[in-house]
């Protein structure tokens, strides 16, 4: 799995738009692989973004979110140049983090 975080941080009309892609499986451990057993349980557990060093969204995920998930987020006072962090922890204790510059 590769757990390279992408994202894409604009200013528009002097407002910023975050758009996040997280590669991930987000497994509910509910659904049956070929053979008939469980497949475990593999989801993005914990969410961060931050917007130069301050926490802008905080959020817990869960099973029920779709494989890799695409969030968006709209900031106010964001500005070319300002920085945007965005890190998750799943269940299993597996971590991405990646930042990007404001465009």
């Amino acid at each position: 799995m590769s757990n390279e975080i992408r994202i894409r941080a604009m200013v528009r009309n002097g407002a910023g738009e975050i758009r996040v892609l997280m590669p991930h499986p987000m497994e509910s451990g509910l659904r049956r692989g070929p053979s008939g057993d469980l497949i475990p349980a593999h989801y993005i557990r914990d969410l961060l973004v931050e917007h130069n060093g301050k926490v802008i969204v905080r959020g817990q995920l869960g099973p029920a979110v779709s494989p890799n998930p695409l969030f968006a987020f709209y900031l106010d006072s964001a500005k070319a140049g300002d920085r945007v962090k965005v890190s998750w922890t799943d269940n299993q204790g597996q971590q991405a983090s990646q930042e990007a510059a404001f465009g």
